[in-house]
């Protein structure tokens, strides 16, 4: 496979001051690959582009998120992906695809002439979603450590096939991110049929996340504009009255909208993906975990207990057990038992290594290096017994016949 290099900077973001993309022997910065695959359902080989957190982890798996138009945003995405992973966005796979008929691809219905372009293939989206969810997903999965979570982008006709995905095929991805969608395309034919598809008794959008972002490219204010017929207004109309409905619909949709007034259809690709990716991960920020850093000005309940509901959302959103890193959280413990003397707070921090893995023997290891702080022989003897009980572990056997000895 091809790499892709990175030859300039994107955003504004100097990757090498934020967090530099993987690097070879000649120096090069390396922040994809080239891959394809053929597809049967449109009878041609798709290129796709894909982006690989920088160090992979061993048995860790990662969501995707595609990107529709990679040539155009497969660079802008990584970018802000780099910018905000860990501790805004978890570390992802970026899967740029390219195009070879994008009106065929993203539109939903044939219509043969219009806007004063031919569009003879258009219509083509549900083979493009076929063979997205039957050929491209199962084929990264095979080649790619990846998560069940995945995520779609899309700008312009791009945003309207994703839309088109969430209103008419919700099961296909998690989180969907439209940026100024092209709404207006066959008056407003998908804005009409969503009427329906989304109303309350029909909906099967639970756990579904949806981001639009909209631009207003004609600087005429959005109550004038809802009254205007012109070509050049019906984009932000067509958003417009897609809005109206979500809004109808707010009880059981978990959606943002975002009214970019001062960008137009182009500038608004950068604060939409920026801003949509914020918001459709809202619920992966966790600001309690930093509250160690000043321990005295809280509870050991204050600064423990956040750790468990944060983690359980964690664990539904993924669809799959989410613990926090246990040399984090035993680092944090003997820190404040060390740097602020704080032995209380310290034993909350590793008791909650015991609840998250009560099944490794290191969690026990921990808890009897505690009490031997302490001066504590008889509880330290008993947690270094419960690690060697577990898997027999050397080093709980040696602190252990220490203890013994004196």
């Amino acid at each position: 496979m091809r790499s892709l290099l990175l030859i300039s900077v994107f955003l504004g973001i100097n990757f090498c001051a934020t967090a530099q993309f993987s690097s070879n022997e000649e120096k090069q910065i390396v922040i994809g690959t080239v891959d394809s695959l053929f597809s049967k359902t449109l009878n041609e080989q798709r290129e796709i582009w894909v982006h690989v957190p920088e160090k992979i982890e061993e048995d860790k798996k990662y969501p995707v998120i595609y990107v529709l138009d990679g040539r155009a945003h497969f660079y802008t995405a990584t970018g802000i992906l780099k910018l905000l992973e860990k501790w805004n966005l978890p570390k992802s796979i970026i899967v740029g695809i390219l195009n070879t008929d994008r009106n065929r691809d993203f539109t939903p219905t044939n219509v043969v002439f219009q806007r004063g372009h031919t569009s003879e293939t258009s219509g083509g989206a549900l083979n493009f979603m076929t063979f997205i969810e039957k050929e491209l997903k199962p084929y990264v999965a095979t080649k790619y450590p990846t998560d069940t979570m995945s995520t779609i982008i899309g700008h312009s006709t791009g945003g309207l096939f994703v839309l088109y995905t969430y209103t008419h095929h919700p099961d296909v991805f998690d989180h969907y991110l439209a940026i100024d969608p092209s709404l207006w395309w066959d008056q407003e034919n998908l804005v009409n049929q969503s009427k329906a598809l989304l109303n309350t008794s029909t909906s099967s959008h639970q756990n579904k996340s949806l981001y639009i972002a909209v631009a207003n490219s004609t600087g005429i204010d959005t109550v004038k504009v809802r009254k205007l017929k012109s070509e050049p207004t019906e984009m932000l109309r067509a958003n417009l009255n897609f809005h109206d409905i979500l809004v109808k619909n707010k009880d059981h949709l978990e959606f943002t909208w975002d009214y970019q007034g001062n960008e137009d259809h182009g500038s608004v690709v950068v604060p939409g993906l920026y801003n949509g990716l914020r918001a459709l991960f809202s619920w992966y920020p966790f600001p309690e975990r930093w509250r160690f850093n000043t321990p005295k000005a809280y509870s050991a309940e204050e600064l423990t207990e956040p750790f468990y509901p944060h983690f359980e959302e964690l664990s539904k959103r993924f669809k799959r057990e989410m613990k926090p890193d246990w040399q984090f959280i035993n680092d944090v413990g003997f820190f404040i038992l060390t740097s602020h003397n704080l032995p209380k707070k310290a034993q909350a921090y590793l008791e909650m290594n015991l609840k998250f893995y009560p099944k490794e023997s290191r969690s026990y290891v921990a808890m009897g290096d505690y009490y031997i702080t302490r001066k504590k022989k008889d509880e330290a003897i008993n947690f270094f017994e419960k690690a060697i009980e577990i898997d027999g572990n050397k080093e709980a056997q040696e602190k252990l016949n220490k203890i013994k000895s004196k």
